[in-house]
């Protein structure tokens, strides 16, 4: 007998769940968690999502930090939403950088396969949130639906992202709207 399959919420951390920048988040005093992130990551908890955190690191790659730093903001992050009774389920990332053409970089899918495999995931039934195209093919990459979240650096324009190939199931300004988007979808599939 198989166990049930659980349903995920994969999201992207900078620029997504906070603000970004475009030298990177290299320390803890530079992350600043969005005012609405735990908010929105609360809403998922109470849908049954688990919350699975996928992110590019190439800084590590690059020489600008190290993996100890990552997992020092990481750890940073995780307490502050703990403080707001959120549990990030777990956390995965890409240390490599561009040009290295590793799988685990998004939008290569390594790591998010291994979240799948790890955490029993329903691909189908689960999301994948970032403020990227690379957030949106990985996600369509391996049968999720997408969301583009606008909050990043540099967000794309309508036009730019009609090119996209894929392109997003759907486009909010932020990862709030993103999760009264799902809860909308989950109540009118629940119907």
């Amino acid at each position: 007998m198989s166990l049930p399959k659980n349903r995920a919420v994969f999201l992207d951390r900078d620029g997504t769940l906070n603000e970004d920048s475009a030298d990177y988040i290299k320390s803890i005093a530079e992350f600043r968690l969005f005012e609405f992130t735990p908010s929105a990551l609360r809403l998922f908890q109470k849908l049954g999502f688990l919350i699975i955190i996928i992110s590019n690191q190439s800084a590590i790659g690059r020489g600008l930090m190290t993996r100890w730093t990552v997992d020092e903001i990481n750890g940073a992050m995780k307490s502050i939403l703990r403080e707001n009774n959120i549990s990030i389920t777990d956390i995965y990332y890409c240390p490599h950088k561009p040009d290295d053409k590793c799988d685990c970089r998004k939008p290569g899918t390594e790591n998010i396969k291994r979240a799948i495999a790890e955490h029993n995931i329903d691909v189908a039934g689960s999301y994948f949130i970032g403020d990227s195209q690379k957030d949106i093919q990985a996600g369509a990459a391996v049968g999720c639906k997408s969301i583009l979240v606008k909050s990043g650096v540099n967000p794309p324009s309508f036009c730019a992202i009609q090119n996209w190939d894929p392109r997003p199931n759907f486009v909010t300004d932020n990862i709030l709207e993103a999760a009264q988007l799902v809860e909308c979808l989950e109540r009118s599939r629940d119907k």
